[in-house]
């Protein structure tokens, strides 16, 4: 095989080029071109004095395509995050010049809210002494041997509503409060490590 080889490409010009690839029992074959059975197939391009000049890799198989694709993505993906990572450090480190300032603006935050919580109890506390009235009135009525009026009972009904609706308040602002809790916790914590304070 070796002899048939030298002889090939010493009867080529010095220009020519000879294709090398293997066929399917794994025998390595030459010529002017790669056969089309076996063109996916790793082969290489020798010149006349038959040295590699260029290998040309198997082509790949869909499976081997996906899983590239796949990969791709995952890289995209954590490059995405990296780089909001390195934006919300950058924000950090410009917003705050120390840890007690991030805490002073968390306490602000959560006093804010503590303060709406407050004037929303207070809010709450009148609504109820109103509505115990409307219930006692009503009340009144019926014991008269009455039937309280449409407008009593639906007076009752939107002052309860009301109620309720300022108690969700109250939840959400609490809410609130430890979800900034929770945020400037960990704001606290990745800013010691970018100072190196930890």
């Amino acid at each position: 095989m070796a002899i048939a080889l030298s002889a090939m490409f010493a009867s080529l010009p010095a220009e020519a080029a000879i294709k090398c690839w293997k066929n399917t029992e794994g025998v390595r074959e030459c010529g002017n071109s790669v056969p089309p059975e076996y063109a996916q197939q790793e082969h290489e391009t020798k010149d006349s004095r038959g040295m590699t000049v260029e290998t040309h890799g198997r082509a790949k198989s869909v499976e081997e395509l996906a899983a590239e694709r796949a990969q791709a993505k995952i890289e995209e993906q954590k490059a995405l995050e990296e780089k909001k990572r390195s934006d919300l450090d950058r924000v950090l480190l410009l917003t705050f010049a120390s840890e007690d300032d991030l805490i002073l603006t968390r306490d602000g935050q959560i006093a804010h809210l503590e303060s709406q919580i407050r004037l929303t109890r207070g809010h709450i506390d009148k609504l109820e002494k109103n509505l115990d009235q409307m219930i006692e009135r009503a009340a009144n009525v019926e014991r008269s041997g009455e039937t309280p009026s449409e407008e009593m009972v639906s007076n009752i009904k939107s002052v309860r509503g009301q109620i309720s609706e300022n108690e969700e308040f109250i939840d959400t602002r609490g809410q609130e409060q430890e979800d900034i809790r929770q945020r400037f916790a960990t704001d606290i914590e990745r800013f010691k490590e970018l100072k190196g304070l930890n």
